[in-house]
């Protein structure tokens, strides 16, 4: 089947979903046949369902082609969620995603977290947290940030591309322990970073070197930077990693 017919006679599911008295923005796509896979996608800070450069939408097409079901969705003060951006909160974003994790691990689903920036630093410390603690197969992180050198005030307001936010997202996301975290994940792991990545910079080595010392692989994209990455590149992750949720959820 085509990746036109599969587009065409997948299922679309658009809704929002009462979590923690908020109205989460929730995108569900479903293949033909579903084989009960389910791919949960966490944009970054200051990003939205869809993703970098549509990434998330493009990366969820090719993943229904081969069978998986994919979430998308806001998280809280962002995109078509409730709530202003300027009460935006790590916390907050990593209990969104338990909520999802253990709403469609009940459904009878087996899952994978995606995440791309700061999303992919909220699914890691969502992973830890015991209710869900086991129950997700494999962490896909972009450009994830550790967050180990945030020294505002989490009172302070700070402006960034006229998106207005308080510290304590940053505050929250430091003492949440990323990398710690990480090291209690049993699954399988794929990190991808753009090799000249400023957003996150030196504080990716000691990530990509925990990964590596967990058995987890890595990737790197000569000539990228944090997002956004050129369209070849990012089809080429796609298929790679594709490729490795075959092996991690069968």
């Amino acid at each position: 089947m085509t990746h036109q017919e599969v587009f065409a006679k997948q299922e679309d599911y658009v809704f929002f979903q009462s979590i923690r008295n908020r109205k989460i923005f929730c995108h569900l796509s479903e293949p033909p046949e579903s084989t009960e896979k389910l791919v949960i996608m966490c944009h970054g800070f200051k990003g939205d369902s869809t993703g970098p450069a549509r990434g998330f939408v493009n990366f969820s097409r090719l993943l229904v082609q081969h069978g998986y079901s994919v979430l998308r969705f806001d998280q809280p003060n962002c995109g078509n969620s409730d709530g202003p951006f300027l009460d935006v909160s790590f916390n907050e974003w990593v209990d969104t995603i338990v909520a999802l994790v253990d709403k469609y691990t009940e459904a009878g689903y087996r899952i994978s977290l995606l995440g791309e920036s700061m999303g992919a630093s909220a699914a890691i410390v969502a992973t830890s947290k015991d209710r869900i603690h086991g129950r997700v197969s494999a962490l896909l992180l972009w450009s994830p940030d550790p967050v180990r050198s945030f020294n505002g005030d989490p009172t302070t307001v700070y402006e960034e591309r006229g998106r207005k936010y308080r510290g304590r997202f940053w505050q929250e996301a430091k003492e949440a322990d990323v990398t710690g975290s990480l090291q209690t994940f049993e699954g399988g792991i794929h990190l991808v970073h753009g090799k000249h990545d400023d957003v996150v910079g030196r504080d990716m080595h000691g990530l990509v070197e925990e990964v590596r010392e967990m058995g987890g692989t890595i990737l790197t994209l000569d000539g990228e930077g944090h997002s956004n990455w050129h369209e070849d590149t990012a089809l080429m992750v796609f298929a790679q990693e594709t490729e490795k949720l075959e092996v991690w959820m069968s």
